[in-house]
Formats: C-alpha cells, sequence, structure tokens
C-alpha cells in the first residue's frame, strides 16, 4: 500500500528529482554542473530569499550562462523547488537512523535530526518558511515544501493505514494533510521567534503526538498517549532519544528551574523547628531592621 497517489500530480519529490538527475544528466560533467547549481541556488535562497532571488546572479555564482538556467529548470519557481528538495535528500542520505522509518519512535528519531538541523540553518529554515507562508508563493514551491513533510511520514502512514489504526471516517490523505500542516505552523512560529530553540524538537514532538492521537486508535493511539506524556514530563526515555538522534551541535534543551527545585536538599526536622523558634521570637525586630532592605543577601540576614 501506497500513499503516493493522494500527492498532487504535479508535485515534485526528492524521488523524481534523482531519476530527472540520472536521465538528464548522464555525464558526470553536467550532474556536477547542475549539483553546482543547485547548491548556489539554495546559497541565494538563505541570504537573499525568494523575492530577491534572481536567474542573472545565480548565473554567476554557479559560472554559468543565464541561457542554460532556463533550458534546464525553465522558471525561477522550478529551481527553487529544484534546491529545496535536492538539500533535503542530501541530507536524508547522509543521516543514520537507528530506527524504522514506519515506526513511532522512528518518526521521532527522524523529527529530531531534522529540527535539530533546522536550528543550525536558521536563516535558510526562515527563508523557507517566509516563502511558504507568502501569499504570493508559487504553487510548485510551496508544493515542494509540504513534500518534505509527506515523503518523511509516508512510511508511518502506510503502516498505520495497513494496521487499519485510523479511526472510522478518518482518511490517510487528511492525517498526513493535517500533519504537515501543524509541523509547518510550529516551525513558522519558532522563525518568529515564539518558541525557543531549545525547545522546538519538544515542541515538534508534541505537534506529531497529538495528530497521532487524535488521527488513530487502539495500540496506535495508546502509544502516542505514552510518548506524549513522556515528553512533556521529560522523561529518561525521551531525553535519551533526543539526545542520541539530535545533529551535532544541536542545542540541549535545559531541564525546568521547577525540576531542579524539588531536588533542593531540605533542613532536617530539629534544624527547621530551632529556625522556626528564633524567627518567631525576632520577627518585630526583623520587619523594623534596615538588614532586611530589598537587595540584600539571604545570607547576611540573622535567623
Amino acid at each position: 500500500m501506497t500513499l503516493r497517489g493522494e500527492l498532487p500530480d504535479n508535485t515534485l519529490s526528492t524521488e523524481s528529482v534523482s531519476l530527472q538527475n540520472a536521465q538528464i544528466y548522464q555525464s558526470p560533467a553536467m550532474f556536477e554542473r547542475r549539483r553546482r547549481i543547485l547548491r548556489e541556488a539554495r546559497g541565494m535562497i538563505s541570504e537573499l530569499g525568494y523575492d530577491n532571488f534572481n536567474f542573472r546572479e545565480l548565473a554567476r555564482r554557479a559560472d554559468v550562462a543565464p541561457r542554460t538556467l532556463y533550458n534546464a529548470f525553465g522558471s525561477r519557481e522550478n529551481i527553487v523547488a529544484s534546491a529545496i528538495l535536492w538539500y533535503s535528500k542530501a541530507f536524508t542520505d547522509h543521516a543514520h537512523h537507528l530506527e524504522p522509518a514506519h515506526t513511532l519512535r522512528g518518526q521521532l528519531e527522524r523529527l529530531i535530526k531534522v529540527h535539530s538541523r533546522n536550528i543550525q540553518i536558521r536563516s535558510y529554515s526562515i527563508a523557507i518558511m517566509t516563502v511558504y507562508n507568502s501569499q504570493n508563493a508559487a504553487p510548485p514551491i510551496r508544493q515542494a515544501i509540504r513534500t518534505l513533510c509527506y515523503e518523511t511520514v509516508s512510511p508511518f502512514v502506510d503502516h498505520l493505514a495497513a494496521g487499519l489504526y485510523f479511526d472510522d471516517y478518518v482518511k490517510p490523505k487528511s492525517y498526513t494533510a493535517y500533519l504537515t500542516s501543524a509541523v509547518y505552523c510550529t516551525l513558522s512560529d519558532w522563525c518568529a521567534g515564539e518558541i525557543l530553540d531549545n525547545d522546538l524538537v519538544d515542541a515538534m514532538a508534541q505537534t506529531l503526538l497529538v495528530a497521532t492521537l487524535a488521527f488513530t486508535r487502539g495500540a496506535a493511539k495508546k502509544e502516542a498517549q505514552d510518548w506524549l506524556i513522556r515528553v512533556r514530563a521529560f522523561s529518561p526515555e525521551w531525553e535519551q532519544l533526543r539526545t542520541a538522534s539530535a545533529t551535532p551541535e544541536a542545542p540541549q534543551r535545559a531541564l525546568p528551574q521547577v525540576a531542579k527545585a524539588r531536588k533542593a536538599p531540605v533542613a532536617p526536622p530539629k534544624e527547621r523547628v530551632k529556625l522556626g523558634a528564633d524567627q518567631s521570637r525576632s520577627s518585630t525586630q526583623k520587619m523594623l531592621s534596615p538588614s532586611t532592605a530589598p537587595g540584600r543577601r539571604a545570607d547576611d540576614v540573622s535567623t
């Protein structure tokens, strides 16, 4: 069973881009030239954004004639979409995964890798989300961006459908479309500074798990619920997966101060009683004394 038919017929995919490369660019020199063009295009997306992206500057940076770009890609929209898919495929091909893609744990592992990487390439991620959220975004580019999520979750969606884990009246394509929109909504919040770097992976994990919890039943629903509890509680199992799956140099989220406070040492009972008695005898003096003025250190105040 496959969900490829659920995607728009004119949607580019990393698989189609690879096939196109193999068919058209059989010469190593031509293939390397195309890769150079897409690499420079990605750099321009990150540096200039889509609105300032132009063929003439790309031709100069890639050291090719403008006509070559038109012949190879046809339009600015197609080259931007191809650059997005090419970069995603390059990252995916070099990523090492321990968990199968059709499992929920495998999806969490991939999510951690992708979004810890997004933090490291912030300017590029922001540029992509800016294009995605633009009312004037060209359909091929928007579809290419959504394809990145479609292709990642496709094995998991196929598994849920084959096991009849979706709720009644829920179609696999509905889950895929909802999850994709929710993922990019969360990523847009991060781009806008509403989600901290250290919290992005946790927010993305909750996005995946809440969507799965809402659309499934049985064992799949129970597994999503269990993982959601682990993520929200910063459980050792989630922390271990999060740390092991993150790309190098990804920021590590600090545990909340509340969790640390619970581990703070507590004074022995006898000492607490003594402190309470001393405080009762001198409470009036302390209220009138300048030693308790704001700004004075707590250890300077007599107890």
